[in-house]
């Protein structure tokens, strides 16, 4: 039995009261679908965002060359009505469709994508998501100096527009995932002349141009977002919403307050942990797992942190199952490496971390800290939220307990936290990251020297040479000295190599490489949880919410072409593809 409505709002009620918390609703008619979205966007830019926030805004607002079909998540026709791709798998050729609009009018060209993955990987804009784009011929060269080390790219190398609906990629190597990142927020074009005409303010109400299902009417900061429908998208006869409230929300208990009082359609993960309990045994209360990793960063230009005995101690003295059984209670599962579960082919490696108190406290020693001696007090950070809130505290509680260090547990607003956090300016911070794509290179590519989305001082030659070798793995395989020298564990590696001498045919050879990349990758997260420690793994997201009955195309559970069922890792769900029925509509 699931408790009712009443019951539920009851306790809310005193929560509410407890902490002195109110939450007016707009006085405005509220939209046809109305969701938490969590923290408020830092921006709408496509090429300037990092977050799940305005992830869901931008794949609005904006279409990519595809788009993910809501029942599957695959990578479906956007912008693009179809593509090739060459027999070697380096060159896409995408033609887009004649009937794609910018919301002004304008038709939606090639040379609108062109600029756009330009400018995300100028040097100048100082994307985070630069990387993503560095499969492209010249593109790392370009992000790095500039059209003066690449010239040509944007031109007629790497990404160019033969004619205003074609748009022509090459690529250094085959990239398996690659019609998953013309999807993504980062590779989404932008219109020069409204980006021209009002510099970093473009994205505002009444500046912002788009060509995507919805169009921005207003942003309220620290309220919400509306959007409506946009009637010059070439698909606007297949958006099933009129308008859609987007609510900047970070109170757990106010949250589920405003889901239990109706008026919000959905809640995803965002409810008193305390409630768990009550809250799974509803209908409309959704779990499975989710390709997400909670993490913490450390930095390690900061002594002590800068010595990876001290950042494994910490990482050995940490009782994830406490933090799983007894905090947050769905079933998310202990981690101690960087990659979750469900990644096709991946096998984790071993990892050196784990819950060692007695190992733990002989490498402070060995570092010359006993007990915790000589070590200042350091701080852990975490964005202004309830449940990492509690986490920090407990894992505070836990390093004061085993290993005798001083911690206090901090919060900042997420846009301080962010500023924080890519300045170096903390020592412990928290962290978490929802994979971009179904592969391990989503986790495992940010922690490259100097990457984007880094953020903790650290790189390492071997690993950066192994995640380089898996972006070209025949090129590497060319190679094997230089990729031995590299691997933590060069016997494994060897012998995924020795297949490579035969004589094979073209698939067995593609077969081959594809099992070798995966071991590159798999010998990279070696270096990262059993050699560096520059991060420090908690746990895999169980991906939970609270959807409205009669919301309609929204799947927590997909449906493959094969007719088989898989969970929704990254718990996405288009808003274009989303429908309200209401009782007596």
């Amino acid at each position: 039995m699931w408790r009712p409505v009443a019951a539920l709002a009851a306790i809310v009620a005193v929560a509410l009261a407890a902490v002195g918390l109110t939450f007016s609703t707009s006085t405005s008619a509220p939209a046809d679908f109305r969701f938490v979205n969590g923290t408020e966007p830092k921006t709408l830019d496509p090429s300037l965002m990092n977050g799940e926030p305005e992830m869901r805004v931008a794949t609005a607002i904006f279409e990519g060359l595809t788009r993910r079909d809501a029942k599957t998540l695959r990578p479906v026709p956007g912008v693009a009505e179809s593509w090739e791709v060459s027999d070697d798998g380096l060159t896409w050729t995408f033609h887009l469709r004649p009937d794609a609009r910018w919301s002004d009018g304008r038709p939606v060209t090639a040379g609108d994508f062109v600029y756009a993955w330009r400018r995300l990987l100028d040097p100048a804009t100082g994307a985070e998501y630069a990387y993503f784009l560095h499969g492209l011929e010249g593109a790392r060269a370009y992000n790095r100096g500039g059209a003066a080390a690449a010239p040509r790219f944007g031109v007629d190398r790497g990404v160019f527009a033969p004619d205003p609906r074609t748009l022509v990629v090459e690529l250094e190597a085959p990239v398996p995932y690659f019609l998953e990142l013309t999807s993504f927020f980062s590779t989404l074009p932008v219109p020069r002349w409204a980006v021209e005409a009002h510099g970093d303010r473009w994205f505002l109400p009444g500046r912002i141009v788009g060509n995507g299902p919805f169009l921005l009417e207003s942003w309220r900061v620290g309220d919400r977002i509306r959007l409506v429908r946009n009637p010059g998208y070439w698909g606007a006869d297949e958006v099933g919403l009129e308008s859609v409230d987007v609510l900047s929300l970070e109170h757990p208990t106010t949250a589920l307050n405003l889901y239990l009082s109706g008026e919000i359609d959905w809640l995803p993960s965002l409810y008193p942990p305390e409630l768990v309990d009550v809250l799974r045994d509803r209908p409309d209360f959704y779990s499975g797992p989710g390709m997400i990793v909670y993490f913490y960063r450390l930095n390690v230009n900061r002594p002590p942190l800068d010595d990876p005995r001290v950042r494994q101690a910490i990482g050995l003295a940490i009782d994830r199952r406490e933090i799983t059984d007894e905090v947050l209670r769905l079933g998310q599962i202990p981690a101690v490496g960087m990659v979750p579960p469900g990644m096709p082919g991946y096998a984790p490696p071993e990892s050196g971390l784990g819950f060692d108190v007695e190992r733990a406290r002989a490498l402070l020693a060995e570092a010359g800290f006993p007990g915790g001696t000589g070590i200042p007090e350091l701080g852990i950070l975490y964005n202004t939220h309830e449940l990492h809130r509690q986490i920090a505290e407990v894992i505070a509680d836990q390093l004061r307990r085993n290993l005798g260090l001083r911690v206090r547990a901090y919060n900042q607003e997420w846009q301080s936290y962010i500023a924080s956090t890519r300045a170096l300016d903390y020592d412990i911070a928290r962290a978490g990251w929802t994979g971009d794509y179904l592969d391990p290179n989503t986790f495992l590519d940010l922690f490259v020297t100097d990457a984007g989305n880094n953020n903790t001082g650290w790189g390492e030659p071997d690993y950066d040479a192994l995640i380089a070798a898996a972006s070209n793995v025949a090129r590497a395989s060319g190679d094997p000295a230089a990729l031995l020298a590299a691997a933590p564990d060069p016997d494994v590696l060897r012998a995924s190599l020795a297949p490579l001498r035969d004589e094979l045919t073209p698939e067995r050879r593609a077969e081959q490489l594809r099992a070798l990349r995966l071991e590159l990758l798999r010998q990279a997260e070696t270096i990262l949880v059993a050699r560096g420690f520059p991060v420090i793994p908690i746990y895999f997201y169980v991906a939970s919410g609270l959807v409205r009955p009669g919301v309609e195309g929204f799947h927590s559970e997909l449906t493959l072409p094969d007719g088989s069922r898989a969970a929704n890792l990254q718990d996405l769900h288009p808003l274009r593809d989303i429908r309200v029925e209401r009782p007596g509509h």
